[in-house]
């Protein structure tokens, strides 16, 4: 099935992109093709290097190939981008523009099996890609300090000593296996107000758990270093953030 999701910032994006010239491009979140199908289709794109460690980004760069034939992808961490450019068939050294569009993809999260969403039952994955762990093995065998300090410095959630607490009582009953078991019990860890805020109370949790299976952190901090040596001159490093653990390190 071909996504027809539009990023939430694509017009934001594409206000700095130069139209008057020909331009070298890395999208390094490829996900759905969203911007790239935008910018291939608005833009004078000489080369499109795709990058997006979701095995399921192949599927929509197969649809989005078709058309365009000035395209690459790599299904890899962004993190790798040094490397990735230097083994390139497009075999371009510098970019005019790099685009990341930080966190979860809808086709992550609209996806239950793929254990992202809170709002849906699916089981307690949430690997973006190759990950040496998953959110059921930190749930289910992290010590509780060590579970705490995930969700108070990844999540930056309040509540982490109980929620943590909490977790590990539940799970020395049963393991807890999957989404809907996990957000309930953040759900009766927190005070009812917090239920009133605009955010799901398991939000923030499910946010730390994400980037700590995906040790997204470290990734964007690598990625953010190798890609300043690859801009051309005047180059544009274009960063879609979406909360304040990224955006201190953008």
């Amino acid at each position: 099935m071909i996504n027809n999701h539009i990023p939430v910032m694509l017009n934001e994006v594409k206000s700095f992109i130069p139209l008057s010239k020909d331009i070298n491009l890395i999208d390094a979140t490829f996900g759905g093709g969203g911007y790239s199908k935008a910018i291939l289709e608005e833009f004078r794109v000489k080369k499109l290097i795709a990058i997006d460690r979701d095995p399921t980004s192949k599927i929509y760069f197969k649809e989005l190939n078709k058309k365009f034939k000035n395209i690459e992808l790599f299904n890899e961490k962004f993190s790798k981008i040094n490397e990735l450019i230097k083994s390139s068939k497009l075999s371009q050294e510098y970019f005019d523009v790099i685009i990341f569009d930080l966190g979860v993809s809808s086709n992550q999260i609209d996806n239950p099996n793929r254990g992202f969403s809170f709002q849906n039952e699916g089981p307690l994955d949430m690997k973006m890609g190759s990950s040496s762990l998953n959110a059921y093995e930190i749930v289910n065998s992290f010590e509780e300090t060590k579970l705490s300090n995930i969700l108070f410095k990844l999540g930056e959630e309040k509540h982490s000593r109980k929620i943590a607490k909490n977790i590990v009582k539940k799970r020395n009953i049963k393991p807890i296996t999957n989404t809907k078991e996990l957000s309930d019990i953040i759900k009766r860890s927190v005070p009812q107000s917090y239920s009133k805020n605009k955010i799901h109370p398991a939000t923030r949790t499910f946010q730390a758990l994400r980037i700590y299976v995906n040790d997204e952190l470290n990734e964007l901090k690598k990625a953010l270093d190798k890609s300043e040596n690859l801009l051309a001159q005047n180059g544009l490093l274009i960063i879609v953030s979406f909360q304040s653990l990224e955006d201190r390190i953008v």
